[in-house]
């Protein structure tokens, strides 16, 4: 990879967000997406960020640690590791097809049904149909496009969560989940040694965007944080669609 300065720049402020994203709100993450697609054009651009986000999530499970829900995972789990899996075919048999859009499109609708539905959303969010659903949604959404983050978000907003337990909830199911895309990213040629030096140069970004929204995420309160998400979420669908 022949990067210049610029692209130096555009990265390392792509590992800042990843690590702040990680340990706040989430949403942001979406712009360390862009901005690694510019810096690296091409399907380098994931390989290089999926082992930041593993770091990142690294960081959030040691900030919330003692914080996460685990009745909730380990419903969610095995559908999504379906999901990973299906999310692999899809790209090896139809790279083409703009999965992104369909994502977007189906995040849109999920966050109508939550603004819309309110309370009867929250009925059926523990029930194994919808936890299925989301599971499987959520796992090949990450695989195709590292587009968990919205799907899952909505998902947890049902479950009236602290702060603390949505992020740590959160943190728990991406770091088993980035660990899983692993294997597939390196067999599609994603992930390379090259990348991952790339990768160790920018951990201290990372590092400091992690305790900066550990901080962050400690000064507002549910009702803010609860807008915050749902503003990431259709910030995060509109990037997809028009992508």
């Amino acid at each position: 990879m022949d990067l210049s300065t610029t692209h130096y720049a555009y990265i390392a402020l792509a590992a800042f967000l990843v690590g702040f994203t990680k340990t706040s709100v989430g949403g942001v993450g979406i712009l360390a997406v862009l901005l690694m697609a510019i810096a690296i054009p091409g399907k380098a651009s994931p390989g290089v960020l999926l082992p930041m986000l593993i770091a990142a999530d690294i960081m959030a499970v040691i900030y919330y640690r003692r914080s996460c829900q685990w009745h909730i995972l380990v419903k969610l789990m095995p559908a999504a590791f379906v999901g990973v899996m299906l999310g692999f075919v899809f790209l090896r048999v139809v790279p083409d097809l703009n999965f992104e859009r369909i994502i977007g499109w189906v995040i849109l609708g999920m966050l109508a049904l939550d603004l819309g539905l309110g309370e009867a959303m929250k009925k059926h969010a523990k029930g194994r149909v919808l936890t299925g659903i989301v599971g499987v949604f959520a796992g090949a959404s990450s695989m195709i496009a590292n587009a968990a983050g919205p799907v899952f978000g909505v998902y947890l907003l049902q479950m009236g969560l602290k702060k603390s337990e949505f992020v740590g909830t959160r943190s728990w199911f991406f770091l088993v989940m980035n660990m899983a895309k692993v294997p597939f990213a390196v067999g599609l040629g994603l992930i390379t040694p090259q990348t991952l030096t790339l990768n160790i140069s920018f951990v201290p970004a990372i590092m400091v965007g992690a305790f900066l929204g550990y901080k962050f995420l400690a000064l507002i309160n549910v009702q803010v944080f609860s807008i915050l998400i749902r503003v990431a979420v259709l910030v995060a669908a509109a990037r997809l669609i028009l992508a």
